[in-house]
């Protein structure tokens, strides 16, 4: 473990780069989709989700990756609980608003026709919540109970979850999403190089 005034500062410059890349590309993003209407699309409905769940994973999420690489907070169970939580939520957050983002772009193109009449701003809103949704309540199953009960008065992630728990979430936010997003990708791809050595004919 990490002395308790040892500082990774290489890893802890490259996290504060990518928090601050983060916060202001995705901030310009949602910055721009407010002051043009015309970007006011269904479609990018799921992009703005996308970036304001990266705008808290650059600004919440990435502080709290830093204070659980050193330790902290140090002394409270439940405070350490409730931040790594709060990591989880919003990093399954912008997995599952990558998978919403693939799935919209597998739809538009491979039924282009039947898109706009199915994928309402409705059904772009529902998809999205039930994003939030999922991803909150597996960041929140280890306050529910499921994780390492040990005396050390660090917080550092591996120590306090669950080894089934790691597994699950691996799968969960990880394996499956992957996998998921490489078929519909896969797909856009044949259907798209279809189409163009049929226009080529």
């Amino acid at each position: 473990m990490i002395d308790d005034h040892q500082l990774p500062i290489l890893y802890v410059g490259m996290e504060i780069c990518v928090a601050f890349i983060a916060i202001i590309g995705n901030l310009l993003v949602i910055i721009v989709f407010i002051q043009d209407r015309r970007l006011r699309k269904v479609t990018n409905f799921y992009v703005i989700s996308l970036s304001f769940a990266d705008l808290l994973v650059g600004s919440i999420g990435i502080p709290s990756a830093i204070m659980t690489k050193i330790g902290l907070p140090r002394g409270s169970m439940k405070l350490c609980i409730i931040m790594l939580s709060l990591l989880i939520i919003l990093c399954t957050i912008s997995i599952l608003n990558l998978v919403a983002v693939s799935l919209d772009r597998y739809w538009a193109i491979l039924h282009p026709l039947d898109y706009h009449k199915r994928i309402s701003e409705k059904t772009a809103m529902i998809i999205i919540g039930i994003c939030w949704l999922l991803g909150s309540l597996i960041g929140l199953l280890p306050l529910f109970g499921w994780h390492n009960d040990y005396n050390d008065d660090h917080c550092y992630f591996i120590p306090t979850m669950d080894y089934n728990f790691l597994m699950f979430l691996y799968f969960a936010t990880i394996v499956f999403p992957a996998i998921i997003m490489a078929i519909f990708y896969i797909r856009i791809y044949i259907v798209v190089k279809q189409q163009i050595s049929m226009n080529k004919v």
